[in-house]
């Protein structure tokens, strides 16, 4: 997730006809799941409600792709479902367990309302951030739980004796499937501004998992975006220490730094993530900030023009301003 409020400027925004009248589209989903052994039944029912959200958003991305086009919102394959996701709100119709044989099904159905009305603000956050991998990932890691979870239970199944190495097993892939549930309420909370929840969300799914580095920087970004940039460094600190190969965090970090004014440390960081992922506009507009910041003006349209070959239209109006004040 990439933190952007403090650096790069506020682009004007058209005002639209309004979408109030918009109608809201409702869903109802089922999802069901039966816990093995050594499982838990909470988890077992968040799989089953994982699995019924799953139903849901992909009725709902349906519903986004034919309403965008009608009013015209340009968004890309992979940006639908991060929309659809943001603007679906879940309420819970019913839970039901259910003897099987020897194990327990776990039953929810869920309505899941989509609100279009704040579908272009949203569409327009999701592209000046990375957020739409952040929702890769995060659905890739409900899948890779899904699947190591039936793994175990098959061992589990073939064993007489010794189950104790398995069953850990599973109360830590348990652990980390709570973990990344956590960050999905979190980004969903951060894409709706409701910051605050964003981070005691976060701040759970790293009580689950202290080394989830996508928690600490999401956490730092909803920090971020409440003022709070000696929080967010903190953040952005742990993530690094975590992970230190990942770009994303030293960005965010250089953001932070810009806003608190420290511009040479901001440097600093764009400069590592610049070395890391070379082909992010961003980095370098925002780079282009500092130097600018700085007083170094050569070093600053040099960024900018950077940027701007990379089809930044930030990248490009700063590169105006820097010629303009030279």
């Amino acid at each position: 997730m990439k933190y952007v409020s403090a650096i790069v400027p506020i682009m004007l925004i058209l005002l639209l006809p309004s979408l109030s009248a918009a109608t809201v589209k409702e869903i109802i989903a089922e999802g069901s799941y039966n816990m093995g052994d050594g499982e838990t039944p909470n988890v077992a029912e968040s799989r089953a409600l994982v699995q019924a959200k799953a139903i849901a958003l992909e009725r709902a991305g349906t519903y986004v792709a034919s309403y965008s086009k009608v009013k015209n919102i340009k968004l890309m394959e992979d940006e639908i479902q991060v929309v659809a996701s943001g603007l679906m709100d879940v309420e819970i119709l019913e839970k039901k367990r259910t003897i099987v044989g020897d194990g327990i099904n776990f039953f929810v159905r869920i309505k899941a309302k989509i609100n279009p009305d704040k579908m272009e603000e949203m569409a327009k956050k999701i592209r000046e951030t990375s957020v739409v991998e952040d929702f890769k990932r995060i659905q890739e890691v409900y899948t890779q739980s899904r699947q190591e979870i039936n793994e175990l239970r098959s061992q589990l199944a073939k064993l007489n004796g010794e189950k104790q190495g398995v069953e850990a097993k599973i109360v830590r892939i348990e652990k980390w499937f709570q973990a990344n549930e956590w960050l999905d309420k979190g980004k969903h909370y951060w894409l709706n501004k409701h910051y605050d929840d964003a981070i005691v969300a976060c701040s759970v799914a790293i009580l689950l998992n202290p080394a989830f580095a996508d928690a600490y920087i999401t956490r730092g970004v909803a920090y971020g975006d409440t003022g709070r940039h000696d929080r967010a460094i903190e953040d952005f600190n742990a993530a690094i220490a975590i992970d230190p190969n990942a770009a994303i965090s030293y960005y965010d970090r250089g953001c932070s730094y810009h806003s608190n004014g420290q511009y040479d440390k901001a440097i600093e960081d764009f400069n590592k993530a610049i070395a890391l992922k070379s082909d992010d506009p961003d980095a370098y507009t925002n780079r282009g900030r500092a130097y600018y910041q700085t007083g170094k003006m050569n070093e600053a349209v040099a960024n900018f023009e950077k940027a701007c070959s990379m089809g930044s239209e930030t990248g490009c109006k700063n590169l105006q301003l820097a010629l303009q004040n030279k």
